[in-house]
């Protein structure tokens, strides 16, 4: 984990930059895919769900959670990535929500910097060092 800081247009500017975007959808998904089949199963693809942190935290410490409403949480979760109902998430339907996600992300966050502890392989903290380098090129 590292503390970066970053705000919405950071997020933005990195999902524009398609190249750099793709690269980085490709490279998760292949981690994930560790079958290697093209597609990722609800086991696969809890480990990302988990690292989304969609659940409630008092002052960054994770709040004790039901078990069921986990598995509520993060069922729902896959059926969102899972645009066609099949029991797998394609890389199509991967790089889509993931990009919605993202967007709105930089939605919520708006453009006024704001500093964030990320996991080291989070596509957040892939933004914020895709921008670093951008600025020092």
């Amino acid at each position: 984990m590292s503390v970066e800081i970053l705000d919405g247009a950071t997020i933005v500017n990195f999902m524009e930059d398609e190249e750099a975007f793709n690269a980085q959808i490709c490279h998760r998904f292949a981690h994930l895919d560790s079958d290697h089949d093209g597609r990722l199963s609800y086991r696969e693809m809890l480990k990302e769900l988990q690292c989304l942190r969609v659940l409630e935290t008092h002052f960054g410490v994770d709040v004790e959670t039901d078990p069921d409403e986990l598995v509520r949480v993060y069922d729902s979760l896959f059926v969102q990535f899972d645009h066609d109902l099949n029991g797998t998430v394609d890389l199509e339907e991967f790089k889509s929500e993931t990009k919605q996600m993202m967007l709105a992300m930089a939605n919520g966050m708006g453009f006024l910097p704001v500093q964030m502890v990320l996991e080291e392989d989070s596509f957040l903290k892939k933004a914020a060092e895709w921008e670093s380098a951008k600025l020092v090129a």
